[in-house]
């Protein structure tokens, strides 16, 4: 196993940490966050160091490095990380989750997030710096370096180009483009292909004027 240190404190990195213990997948070390963000010592008892003097103590010749961020700034603030990191001459771990649904073809880059509820068909090709929670993603789709999808339904043959975010229950219809920096909201259906830096956001749930006292279940 690898040794890693994870950058980032928050709910997101304490469960890659967890879920590379629980899967004898890496060892986790440490934590590691810029100093304005240092509010902590240690996180389940490993460390948190400060970004800035990681390379003083944890060598890029050791250990590995995984980003535990989200979709910020159009994932954006990940991909400056993982960037930045690289830079520092830092190879990447992946935490991939076992699961009888991920197929041995698939192409898959570094500092990859995939849980053990999402599901894959074949020929698929998954770039670098990656998130993908509880989704099923169809035959021969691409998706692009430092994308975000979360709990969506992507039919065959669909291209997510770099940096898109890919909401909440979101379906995208087959032999489809989204251009690069395309957000989804949560529950969007999309058919057609995106332009670069759209926004699709599903309007059909609103707040009713009334309150619930007014509604008789049946």
């Amino acid at each position: 196993m690898d040794k890693v240190i994870i950058y980032g404190t928050g709910r997101h990195a304490e469960l890659v940490a967890w879920e590379m213990k629980k899967y004898h997948l890496n060892e986790v070390v440490a934590f590691t966050v810029k100093e304005e963000h240092l509010t902590k010592e240690e996180v389940n008892g490993l460390p948190v160091v400060p970004y800035e003097k990681i390379t003083e103590i944890y060598s890029s010749d050791t250990y590995k490095m995984f980003i535990a961020v989200g979709p910020q700034l159009v994932n954006r603030a990940r991909e400056e990380l993982y960037l930045d990191a690289k830079a520092k001459g830092y190879s990447f771990a992946n935490c991939v989750c076992p699961s009888p649904n991920f197929p041995e073809d698939i192409v898959i880059g570094e500092n990859v997030y995939i849980d053990a509820f999402s599901w894959f068909s074949g020929f698929i090709e998954i770039g670098n710096n990656v998130t993908i929670i509880a989704s099923m993603i169809g035959h021969h789709c691409k998706i692009g370096d430092n994308c975000f999808i979360s709990a969506s339904t992507l039919a065959g043959n669909v291209t997510l180009e770099k940096n898109v975010f890919v909401g909440l229950s979101s379906t995208l219809g087959p032999n489809i483009t989204l251009g690069e920096y395309t957000v989804l909201g949560m529950g969007c259906t999309v058919s057609k292909n995106t332009e670069p830096a759209s926004v699709y956001l599903n309007q059909a749930t609103q707040k009713q004027r009334f309150d619930s006292s007014k509604i008789k279940l049946l």
